[in-house]
């Protein structure tokens, strides 16, 4: 897992100013990615035989608000892409999502830096 977070932050260390791993053992990680714009990712990802089973992954503004967050917990069957979600600005705001990897998801919050 070690070797996941290394290759995240070369992929990104434009946008990326620190990772710090707050979960690693076989099969699960969890991490916090802060931005160079004050912005943060928590992310928790479990993982069998190298598949991604379980993932959540929550990106907050600099004072640790939500700005959008994204997980497969099977809670929103009515989803068209059951179970996976994200949430946009708010806990309440749950619409379908189809990043469901963290390269996915990098993409999102990097073209909105690029954008902001």
């Amino acid at each position: 897992m070690e070797a996941r977070l290394l290759a995240i932050f070369t992929r990104y260390s434009e946008f990326i100013r620190e990772i710090v791993p707050l979960k690693e053992e076989e099969g699960h990680l969890k991490a916090a990615i802060y931005f160079r714009d004050g912005t943060n990712l928590r992310l928790n990802e479990s993982w069998e035989d190298e598949q991604l089973v379980e993932y959540s992954y929550y990106w907050l503004t600099a004072d640790n608000r939500l700005k959008m967050g994204w997980d497969n917990a099977p809670h929103h069957r009515g989803l068209e892409n059951f179970p996976h979600h994200k949430r946009i600005g708010s806990p309440t705001q749950i619409v379908a999502s189809h990043e469901t990897t963290l390269d996915a998801v990098m993409q999102v919050i990097v073209a909105q830096a690029a954008r902001e």
